[in-house]
């Protein structure tokens, strides 16, 4: 039921509901990657975060802060361009409901690619949204953070999330989708909701090796 129920959800959201991923971009207005309501997948309210929440400084070089303002702040310094990351945006990946994007891991990530284990705690993705493939300039962030070495079916991570005003996706007034741990709010309704699938079967691994609620390892 799990299975099914997870595969609706993202299959659901690429077929133009308004559902997020904190895996990628939400569908922004015109990127046609825009995603379904929770009441259609059954995966809770489509309530969007409110930002600000939480706190956990300004973070390092390898390690997002939590809380969107701190987020902000260290996306804007840059540090995260210095991992891995894939060369150009591209289109979503099937089953993502999100738009052009381009990701990039962090170290206890890419150095573990290909390891089948669950991430190291501090295991981190910073994942860029573009309007199109053509676009130098992201227009929204998704980021999420391993917080302990358990996973704790998604609480354990910290998950974030912006996309344009004009999203279809539910966010807040200043774009915030989703800001907290996967333990409730629509980081654990919609982020978690997706990435519990990553690695379960070959629709839920559209990159080699994706699992533990990461679909795209950068190596």
């Amino acid at each position: 039921m799990m299975k099914i129920g997870i595969g609706l959800a993202c299959a659901g959201a690429v077929a133009g509901a308004l559902l997020g991923c904190g895996n990628g971009d939400m569908g922004t207005a015109g990127s046609g990657g825009a995603a379904s309501s929770a009441a259609s997948t059954g995966h809770g309210s489509t309530t969007a975060a409110t930002s600000g929440t939480g706190g956990g400084g300004g973070g390092t070089a390898q390690t997002p802060p939590e809380g969107a303002a701190a987020v902000e702040a260290w996306l804007t310094k840059g540090d995260y361009k210095k991992w891995k990351c894939e060369a150009a945006v591209h289109a979503a990946r099937s089953p993502s409901p999100h738009g052009f994007n381009r990701i990039c891991s962090n170290d206890l990530i890419s150095a573990n690619a290909t390891a089948t284990g669950p991430w190291p705690k501090g295991a981190a993705a910073v994942k860029e949204l573009y309007k199109t493939a053509a676009d130098t300039t992201p227009v929204g962030y998704a980021v999420y953070l391993k917080t302990a070495a358990d996973s704790g079916a998604g609480a354990n991570w910290y998950w974030y999330e912006r996309v344009p005003l004009d999203s279809m996706a539910p966010h807040d007034a200043k774009g915030v989708v989703a800001d907290g741990p996967g333990s409730s709010g629509p980081a654990q309704n919609i982020c978690v909701g997706c990435h519990a699938g990553a690695g379960m079967d070959a629709m839920h691994t559209p990159s080699p090796n994706g699992h533990d609620f990461v679909y795209t390892p950068v190596p």
